[in-house]
């Protein structure tokens, strides 16, 4: 049998004490309103902090033990979903621990709307509210956190004290990085927009001249995509919806397969709109994807992703958001820093509305590690960069692209793939995809596969403005810097250097010959001025010696590379 141990929930770093008394009990307590009301959301009883909610005029609540509160399927599973108006996770000295999933909000699916039935909007649904410090623990593997449609979620951590999601065996100790799937992870469904609802043209999905997100008689829209995990539905014509507001939020050991092409991620964004904070958030550990965004327009800063299995951060389905400042950190086994589609195998890469991610600050350290090689193995591909394909369109700034391997030893770094299709690249060609004040240092930095028509279609010199052959004209792509050969330094991009879990930019790049490769006080974008949601930058990559975001709140990255 297991013994948990108490997380103090204020500290800023994982300090385990012995709860005492054996395992919490994990019934939780039902209290008449009318005998035993509940005082600030925190519970009936005075001495119980642990959450608590009405339904069918009673208070349902946690029970509480040696210091944590438990939850079991009485309070919330997947078949017992939260739809009260809110609910509040307090910062205790122990741990939250559910037995099962924490479903927030009614879904409502095709069927139901037809029927009649309303799909929330922004803020109609249910609210969880989880306090700084709180940690949030999940017992079995197929467990996780969902929010749905028109449902909200505020978990407003801070630097000294996150919130934390993970598996109990996390908590007591026994987890290592070997451990990804552990539960399922967090996941919000939106009423953001998806190319996989038709938008009445001729390029959208599906047949028809009624677009999808046009309102219905008895509803706003008429788009419900099933998403993956269990059924839920997400999807619709509000790209500016909030969702709520995560901030200073860990997600660890997620990622449980639910079969093969399912599986969840420690952060799935589902047509989530641009009115949703998502700012400081890690993903430590994860089976499938770290950051995965379908449709939508979230906005997000400050993301960290290390150890993680498949992508980094994954976007698709008509997606359309802005990212600054990200550190990706291959410590052993994972695929890509960044994946992006415009649909999906199968589909035609046209489909609109179109995907466009644009990026700004990036640090993407690889490991040049191979598919079900290395420590921590994964069985999701190869370490790789960035790869845009099947009609994605992008927009990446100010980023670092390289490899903490010797040498800078590395599979592709960027690579871009028109094999279905020839938008993806057509969008290069056509300025609608950019890149300026990038640096790629990689043994292999550069790929282009797909169309034998764009076979002439040179990346490199796509990066430095283009004009070399018809297939590749003059852009306003700029001050990009490809190292790779004999121009690779030794340990000059990223403190701490090869060999090392090392994230933060160096103040002075250099090539091998001690000349400088990039200028960080004169070479880079100003993205502001490309959208007003970007701040100007002060250095290249996601993170630097004078401005460490990441310490003290993070996980996983002072431990020994040992790739």
């Amino acid at each position: 049998m297991k013994k948990l141990f108490a997380l103090t929930a204020m500290s800023s770093a994982l300090l385990l004490a012995a709860c005492g008394g054996g395992d919490i009990n994990l019934n939780p307590t039902t209290v008449d309103n009318s005998t035993g009301g509940s005082s600030g959301g925190n519970g009936g009883g005075t001495n119980n902090p642990c959450a608590s909610y009405v339904k069918n005029g009673s208070t349902v609540q946690g029970a509480f033990s040696s210091g944590n509160c438990s939850y079991s399927s009485s309070f919330v599973s997947a078949n017992n979903p939260i739809t009260a108006s809110q609910v509040t996770f307090s910062a205790i000295a122990g741990v939250h621990e559910f037995d099962g999933s924490l479903f927030i909000g009614a879904d409502v699916d095709g069927q139901a709307a037809a029927s009649g039935t309303p799909v929330l909007q922004q803020g109609q649904g249910t609210k969880l509210n989880i306090e700084a410090g709180v940690t949030m623990v999940f017992k079995n593997e197929n467990s996780y956190v969902r929010i749905t449609r028109g449902s909200q979620i505020f978990a407003n951590g801070t630097a000294t004290a996150p919130i934390i999601f993970t598996a109990d065996e996390d908590i007591d100790g026994f987890a290592t990085e070997d451990d990804r799937g552990l539960w399922g992870g967090l996941q919000i469904n939106g009423n953001g927009m998806t190319n996989k609802c038709h938008d009445g043209t001729a390029t959208g999905s599906g047949t028809g001249s009624v677009s999808d997100f046009t309102a219905t008689a008895n509803n706003p829209h008429n788009c419900h995509q099933e998403a993956e995990g269990q059924p839920a539905t997400y999807g619709g014509n509000n790209n500016a919806e909030s969702s709520g507001v995560m901030k200073y939020v860990v997600v660890k050991h997620a990622g449980f397969e639910v079969v093969d092409g399912n599986e969840l991620n420690a952060f799935t964004f589902n047509g989530v709109g641009s009115g949703t904070t998502l700012s400081y958030l890690q993903a430590y550990t994860s089976k499938d994807d770290g950051f995965e965004f379908f449709g939508g327009a979230a906005n997000a800063d400050h993301l960290v992703a290390v150890n993680v299995g498949d992508d980094s951060i994954d976007y698709s389905e008509g997606y359309n958001g802005m990212i600054q400042y990200a550190v990706v950190v291959h410590t052993s086994g994972s695929n890509r820093c960044i994946e992006g589609d415009n649909t999906g195998e199968g589909r035609g890469d046209g489909i609109t509305p179109t995907t466009n991610l644009i990026i700004s600050n990036m640090t993407c350290i690889t490991s040049n590690i191979d598919q079900n090689g290395g420590i921590n193995a994964t069985s999701k591909g190869d370490s790789e960069g960035p790869l845009f394909r099947e009609g994605a369109f992008f927009q990446m700034y100010n980023s670092i692209v390289t490899s903490n391997a010797v040498d800078m030893a590395s599979n592709e770094c960027v690579e871009l793939d028109d094999t279905e299709g020839p938008q993806t690249i057509d969008a290069a060609q056509a300025k609608v995809s950019k890149a300026s004040s990038n640096l790629i240092a990689c043994s292999e930095p550069l790929k282009v596969s797909g169309d034998a028509t764009k076979g002439s279609f040179d990346l490199a010199n796509w990066l430095n403005g283009g004009g070399v052959n018809a297939d590749t004209p003059a852009n306003d792509n700029d001050k990009n810097v490809v190292l790779t050969g004999t121009d690779i330094p030794a340990q000059s991009l990223i403190v701490g250097g090869v060999g090392t879990r090392g994230y933060k930019t160096a103040a002075t790049i250099t090539k091998a010959d001690g000349t400088p490769a990039f200028n960080q006080a004169a070479d880079l974008t100003d993205v502001s001025a490309v959208n007003s949601y970007f701040k100007k930058p002060s250095y290249l990559g996601g993170a630097s010696a004078s401005d460490d975001w990441l310490a003290g709140w993070t996980v996983g990255l002072s431990a020994p590379l040992n790739p």
